[in-house]
């Protein structure tokens, strides 16, 4: 059985790469409770899918007297900054190369308003002739503005609408940077029978220009080697296998989990050190949170008022966890999560 999450006493939270944790917070662990299950089937890049293609990046973009109009709801402002900075040429260059595809944009919520980024430049292509579909929205509502590594990486987009079985489609967004969210996209409309044949945006982050969309060969290597596995991806809804990552996706997580896997070295030898010295050394990761371990799970009683989970085991101590305002505690418990407080082991 595949240990999920563990918790301390501070309801501050582990997940899991292989052997190594990765500290995140309760609101991403809740989050990935409930993705999980609505993770779309995706497929490998392959060696053929071309390139990115973008007109901006976001500091210039920034800087726009529109950009925040836009950003939270005016259509009119999206407008006017898409005329003002995407290149017409390279709109046409995709008209030319991809005559029949069908084009979907990002839809999502952005703090107080809808972001009318994508909308307005899909209205690009609409105007050179080409398709563009509306039908196709986001269902979750992530915002990655300031969010930490681990946050984006896990905390996914979710998709519903019609997808044309067999139509070839390009996907459209405002900015990319790790490529998540494309990713994301991508894997419904493969999911579905759709063909995605390319990738466009408005802009590109601030920290460099993704062309090449795809994990990359070292990046599979270096992955396999700290321990991550497919089944890891999987279990946490981030994507079927590592083959689907961006390389973007991947070098976060490449990042996360050595840096990890060094603080825990460093600590280890912090320790040996101690002990070298005649100090009292410290105790093992993983003994028992004072007052909160289980042996072993017999009762679980849910308390509706409180929001919280009750874990009752032979010890007749407790640990609670705070649940997701909108995800009943019946749906978390006949889904088979196991919650067990050593440090409050979850797993599936």
């Amino acid at each position: 059985m595949d240990v999920l999450f563990t918790f301390d006493e501070e309801d501050e939270a582990e997940m899991y790469f292989g052997d190594t944790p990765i500290e995140i917070d309760m609101n991403t662990a809740q989050y990935i409770l409930r993705q999980k299950a609505s993770m779309p089937v995706g497929t490998v890049w392959g060696d053929s899918f071309p390139a990115v293609i973008n007109h901006t990046s976001a500091s210039i973009a920034r800087q726009h007297p529109d950009f925040q109009a836009a950003k939270h709801g005016d259509y009119d402002a999206a407008l006017r900054l898409i005329d003002d900075l995407v290149k017409d040429d390279r709109i046409a260059d995709i008209v030319e190369r991809y005559p029949n595809a069908h084009v979907i944009y990002n839809h999502r919520m952005q703090g107080d308003g809808i972001n009318m980024i994508p909308a307005a430049y899909a209205a690009k292509f609409s105007a050179a002739g080409m398709t563009v579909e509306h039908d196709i929205i986001a269902v979750t509502n992530v915002s990655h503005t300031n969010a930490s590594d681990i946050s984006r990486l896990s905390k996914r987009m979710r998709f519903e609408g019609k997808v044309n079985k067999g139509t070839d489609y390009i996907l459209l967004d405002d900015f990319i940077t790790s490529g998540a969210e494309l990713r994301d996209m991508r894997d419904f409309v493969q999911s579905q029978g759709g063909n995605v044949v390319m990738m466009t945006t408005f802009g590109h982050g601030s920290y460099g220009r993704l062309k090449d969309i795809r994990i990359d060969n070292d990046y599979k290597e270096r992955l396999k080697a700290s321990g991550i596995t497919d089944r890891d991806l999987r279990k946490y809804g981030i994507a079927s296998e590592i083959g689907c990552l961006t390389i973007g996706e991947a070098a976060k997580l490449s990042r996360l989990v050595n840096a990890r896997a060094k603080t825990t070295v460093a600590q280890l030898s912090a320790r040996v050190q101690r002990t070298r010295q005649g100090q009292q050394p410290l105790p093992p990761v993983g003994e028992a949170v004072q007052g909160c371990r289980l042996q072993g799970v017999q009762a679980e009683t849910i308390e509706d008022k409180s929001k919280t989970i009750h874990v009752q085991g032979e010890s007749k101590q407790s640990c609670s966890h705070e649940l997701l305002p909108n995800r009943s505690h019946e749906n978390l418990i006949n889904q088979g999560v196991e919650l067990r407080a050593a440090k409050g082991v979850m797993r599936r």
